[in-house]
């Protein structure tokens, strides 16, 4: 590096063997112009002695300016002469700002008195898509859409690790979880065999880099924060990461960086429609479809909903595989039978491929999970043992956890499910497996979104249950009884006792303590979770685990 260069650099740690994967280059993973930072060419590097470190450049004001520009993007700019200025820190959050940070203006909600903090923290610029009036001069960037500019911002700082590992991607309306945790435990069978670093994943439950675990936010984190998982996991040498893709990450850019090695479409069904998510569900439809663009191989199950527009979507990527129990799908499952803990059935894929595969979960439904993880790792090019071994120990918190008083007759179950799709696919499964039990529900529905769930989960578990307990579920700014009560009219349109007890709790208690013999409780909608949202705050609560395992012991 030439003195003259105005460049610093930041110190990001890579594995010994880390490698540049065919076919990906630049932020997008498609080729661009030669020696433009990040499309179609590699951040400049220099290697140190450790041949496993990554000195990645810290760009100046003047590049982001101009990797904005070429986005296409940019509408103005004042850089009041520091286009020199280094960037040392990107941020939307004026708590974590620090000196040399650009700050990312973004929400509807996001107010002056944000970048007004910023600035004395430290800030020395701003992108966003107005100006803002300061008491003096600060230097900005505008944009049209912030949204489709801070992916490419927060790749371009962070040395697009994406390039360094292999992306596994799972869309759906429901089943995004469990089959993530399934793919990470045929993955985690294969490194610790190989001595890698564990699969990386990113989930509605939690998030793992390759070191550290932390509880998640949004199913898929907002771009910043996404690239700073991928960058530590770079650093942890790790080699894959699957993660959850949901339709408000696809339809508001926070992966348009990104390449798929492998994309998972597992089914469709109208769910996240409001002001606030989706205004339809050609709007959501449309959103999930997105990620076939930025995907090498896409699986796509046979048997869901809307499948001639999901198959002409997934012709975009390069490679399409089928799974489903039909058999013309590539990847099929066939005698699918109970166990006492889960499940067993039998997989056929390409190449002559079969197996015998056990689950350690209950739900026969998630055979159907299984086989898209199965699907992921063969495209993968995993051996079939990792694959056997890791289905038949993978668990994932608050999905189909069982508990049982044998004494009392009683079988509680704490599912996740949380829409029409995945509550059809629950009870009818239950009412199958279960078939000389009563069924006793307890659920609520979530306050100023998804609106439409009152009718359908009201209607869905009227028609199964044989009592419906209605209370509490991320009531926010609505009244969680008048949400109980519409959700109640539902209950009873279909010929079933209910009773609506606020505090959940105390509903769940009522379910499990007065429950007859031969009963199942089904107890769905939080699974895993340690908080309710009330009034725009997350307040501590107790998981419906703790709560089902402090009643039915």
């Amino acid at each position: 590096m030439r003195k003259s260069d105005p460049c610093l650099y930041r110190i990001v740690r890579i594995p010994k063997k880390g490698r540049n994967l065919p076919g990906l280059s630049g932020c997008d993973g498609r080729a661009g112009k030669r020696g433009d930072p990040g499309i179609g060419s590699r951040v400049p590097v220099e290697q140190s002695e450790d041949k496993r470190v990554k000195k990645v450049r810290n760009y100046t004001l003047a590049q982001y300016k101009d990797k904005v520009e070429r986005l296409g993007e940019k509408t103005e700019e004042s850089l009041q002469g520091k286009g020199g200025e280094l960037i040392r820190h990107l941020t939307y959050n004026s708590r974590e700002v620090r000196e040399g940070t650009l700050f990312i203006c973004k929400g509807e909600k996001f107010r002056k008195e944000y970048l007004e903090e910023a600035i004395q923290k430290g800030a020395v610029a701003y992108i966003s898509e107005k100006v803002y009036p300061m008491e003096r001069e600060v230097p900005y960037i505008l944009v049209r859409d912030i949204r489709k500019v801070m992916p490419v911002i927060a790749d371009m700082y962070f040395g697009h690790p994406a390039q360094d590992m292999r992306l596994l991607g799972i869309g759906g309306t429901k089943g995004k979880t469990t089959t993530s945790f399934y793919v990470k435990a045929i993955l985690d069978a294969y490194c610790r065999d190989k001595g890698k670093t564990p699969c990386g994943i990113l989930s509605s439950i939690f998030n793992f880099d390759g070191r550290e675990t932390k509880v998640a936010h949004n199913t898929t984190p907002e771009a910043v924060e996404l690239q700073q998982y991928l960058q530590k996991g770079r650093e942890a040498g790790m080699e894959y990461l699957v993660m959850e893709v949901s339709s408000q990450a696809l339809k508001y850019h926070r992966v348009d960086t990104l390449t798929f090695d492998v994309g998972v479409f597992l089914n469709i069904s109208e769910d996240h429609i409001s002001p606030i998510e989706h205004k339809d569900f050609e709007d959501y439809f449309s959103s999930k479809k997105k990620m076939f663009a930025q995907t090498r191989t896409a699986v796509v199950h046979l048997e869901t909903d809307h499948l001639p527009q999901v198959l002409e979507a997934a012709r975009q990527a390069e490679k399409l595989v089928t799974i489903s129990s039909q058999r013309e799908a590539d990847y099929r499952a066939s005698h699918v039978e109970k166990t006492e803990t889960g499940s067993r059935f039998t997989v056929e894929g390409p190449g002559g491929y079969r197996d015998v595969l056990t689950l350690s979960m209950p739900g026969l439904f998630n055979v159907d999970n299984a086989l898209a993880a199965v699907a992921v790792c063969r495209e993968l090019q995993i051996p079939p043992q990792y694959i056997r071994k890791g289905l038949e120990t993978a668990k994932v918190k608050g999905r189909m956890e069982i508990f049982r008083n044998r004494e009392r007759q009683l079988v509680a179950i704490v599912d996740y499910a949380h829409n029409k799709l995945s509550f059809e696919t629950l009870f009818s499964s239950m009412k199958k497996e279960f078939p000389d039990h009563s069924i006793t529900a307890v659920f609520g529905c979530t306050g100023g979104k998804a609106l439409q769930r009152r009718k359908e989960l009201g209607t869905v578990a009227g028609r199964y249950a044989d009592l419906c307990i209605l209370t509490s579920d991320e009531p926010d700014f609505e009244d969680p009884r008048e949400i109980a009560e519409e959700v109640a009219g539902f209950v009873k349109g279909e010929g079933c006792p209910y009773r609506i007890v606020e505090d959940r709790q105390e509903a769940i208690r009522q379910a499990i303590c007065e429950a007859d013999p031969k009963t199942l409780v089904i107890v769905a909608g939080k699974g895993h979770e340690g908080s309710m949202k009330i009034k725009g705050v997350y307040v501590d609560y107790p998981s419906d685990l703790e709560i089902v395992e402090k009643y039915v012991r």
